[in-house]
C-alpha cells in the first residue's frame, strides 16, 4: 500500500513588469549591486560556452519589479558583450508551451515549471531572479541553471537597500485579470498571517496504485500545478513531474477530487490560487 500522499503548496506572484518585457532600459539608475550580480551572472553563463537563454522573474520579483527588471536588462547587455551570437528565447514561447501541455501563464514564474520546459523552448541555459524579503532590504537572488544536462549551474546574491514603502511581513496577494486566479508571495520566514490564508488541503485520499507499478515497484513523487478555486476544488492541473506506471495519470485524478479549505484573501474571503502540489507514492 502506498502511504499518505505529501502535499507542498507554495507561492508565486504575477510580474506585469517582466511579463511585458524590459519596459526599463539599463542606466545610471542601476545600482551597483544590481550591475555587479548581473557582470557575475554573465561571466558564469559565458563559461558554459552556451548561446540560446532564457531570462526569467520570479515570484518573488513583485516586491519591487523595478529591481528585477533592472537586473535582467543588465544581465542581458553583459551577455550580449561577451557572448557572440547569444539569443535570448523570449517568455511568450515558453507560455505558449504552458499553454499547450495544460499549464497558465502564470505558471512561467515558478522555477520547477521553467525548468520542466526550458530545454523545449530552446533555452539550453535558464537563468531566474527573485527577490527575497529581508527586514531590513531584500535579496537579489540569481540562478543558473542548465537546461541541456539538467541540472544547477551556480547561484549569486546581493543585498539591495529597500526604497519603497514597506507593508511589514503580511503576504502579498495579486490577482491574474485574464484567468482571475490570485498569486500569494510570501514575506519574511513567518508560517502564518493575520489577513491572508493559505489553501490546505482537508479531505486528501491517497491515489491508488496501478498493478504495473506495483509490479515493478515503482516510487517517487508526482509535482502538478492545479488552481484551487473558492470552492475548494483542483482545477486546471497541469504535469510538472511525474512517474511511469500509469501514476501521473492516478495523482492527477486524485487530486482532481481532493477538498481543500481555499485561500483567504486580505478582505477575508475565499480567493482563488495557484499553487503546486506534489504527490508522492511509496510502496511498503
Amino acid at each position: 500500500m502506498n502511504r499518505p500522499v505529501k502535499i507542498a503548496l507554495s507561492c508565486g506572484v504575477l510580474c506585469a513588469a517582466v511579463l511585458c518585457g524590459f519596459s526599463v532600459p539599463v542606466s545610471a539608475q542601476t545600482s551597483p549591486e544590481i550591475q555587479s550580480l548581473a557582470t557575475r551572472t554573465a561571466d558564469r553563463l559565458a563559461k558554459t560556452h552556451q548561446q540560446h537563454i532564457f531570462v526569467a522573474g520570479l515570484q518573488g520579483c513583485h516586491l519591487d519589479d523595478q529591481v528585477c527588471t533592472l537586473f535582467e536588462a543588465s544581465l542581458r547587455a553583459n551577455l550580449e558583450k561577451i557572448i557572440p551570437g547569444v539569443r535570448f528565447v523570449e517568455r511568450t514561447n515558453i507560455i505558449n508551451i504552458l499553454e499547450g501541455r495544460g499549464f497558465l501563464a502564470l505558471d512561467a514564474y515558478f522555477p520547477d515549471v521553467l525548468k520542466a520546459v526550458a530545454k523545449q523552448a530552446g533555452a539550453d541555459i535558464l537563468v531566474t531572479d527573485t527577490l527575497q524579503w529581508q527586514s531590513d532590504g531584500y535579496d537579489l537572488i540569481s540562478e543558473a541553471y542548465d537546461g541541456v544536462r539538467g541540472k544547477k549551474l551556480d547561484q549569486f546574491r546581493v543585498k539591495i537597500v529597500r526604497t519603497q514603502t514597506d507593508s511589514g511581513e503580511e503576504p502579498l496577494v495579486f490577482t491574474d485579470p485574464a484567468s482571475g486566479v490570485s498569486l500569494i508571495v510570501s514575506k519574511g520566514n513567518q508560517t502564518h498571517s493575520s489577513l491572508v490564508e493559505y489553501p490546505k488541503c482537508v479531505r486528501c485520499p491517497d491515489p491508488s496504485y496501478t498493478p504495473e507499478a506495483r509490479a515493478y515497484r515503482i516510487q517517487g513523487r508526482v509535482v502538478l500545478m492545479a488552481t484551487v478555486t473558492e470552492k475548494g476544488e483542483a482545477v486546471s492541473i497541469g504535469v510538472v513531474d511525474g512517474l511511469d506506471g500509469g501514476l501521473t495519470g492516478q495523482a492527477v485524478e486524485a487530486v482532481g477530487i481532493w477538498q481543500f479549505k481555499p485561500a483567504i484573501g486580505k478582505e477575508g474571503k475565499p480567493i482563488a490560487t495557484r499553487a503546486p502540489i506534489e504527490v508522492t507514492f511509496r510502496l511498503q
